[in-house]
């Protein structure tokens, strides 16, 4: 595979032209950070694979709307988060409908992930309580930096916010991670 140094606009203008090859480089750019975005909305891989795949569905179709001045990643990561929206939306009216009517709900949206990033030896449910104590920011940014070695501003394009915002998330879990996981006291302020 020849790699492209083409800006992001440039492969997207050139797919809308009719280069297939361009948008299949533009995929290959985003599919991972995409698929371990809207994972990590659904908690499930495979309606992150679907939400992806319309995402770039949509970004094909949609190409001429793109504003060429503007990144590319933060227009393509809404996208996939707004859809990833949408699909949590219609699976919580689905429930909600089954529970009505007296049906039972035999899918759980969410499933479980056990990262322990933080120390080996640390046993799995020791590590799953930690994460849990998370808040939910804190545990995606800390899962895309230090578990999926993503980098923070691929992250802050991601969840659309800042890279210090990504920094700070992650240095909040790790302290509060050690916390939990090694018994040890909050380190103080100095005033």
């Amino acid at each position: 595979m020849i790699d492209d140094d083409r800006t992001d606009a440039a492969l997207l203008s050139a797919a809308q032209h009719g280069d297939g090859d361009a948008f299949g480089r533009l995929v290959r750019r985003y599919i991972r950070a995409a698929t371990l975005l809207a994972t990590q909305l659904l908690g499930d891989h495979d309606d992150a694979d679907d939400v992806v795949q319309d995402a770039f569905t949509l970004v094909y179709r949609k190409a001429n709307t793109f504003d060429g001045a503007r990144p590319f990643a933060p227009w393509f990561y809404a996208i996939v988060r707004r859809l990833a929206a949408n699909r949590m939306a219609k699976a919580a009216r689905r429930r909600r409908l089954l529970r009505l009517w007296g049906a039972h709900d035999d899918v759980d949206v969410t499933s479980a992930r056990v990262i322990s990033a933080m120390d080996a030896r640390v046993d799995a449910d020791a590590a799953r309580r930690a994460m849990a104590a998370l808040s939910r920011m804190q545990r995606a940014c800390f899962e895309l930096v230090v578990i999926r070695d993503l980098s923070i501003p691929e992250v802050a394009a991601m969840h659309g916010i800042s890279e210090s915002t990504v920094r700070q998330h992650v240095f909040r879990a790790r302290a509060a991670l050690r916390h939990v996981l090694d018994g040890s006291e909050p380190r103080q302020r100095k005033s």
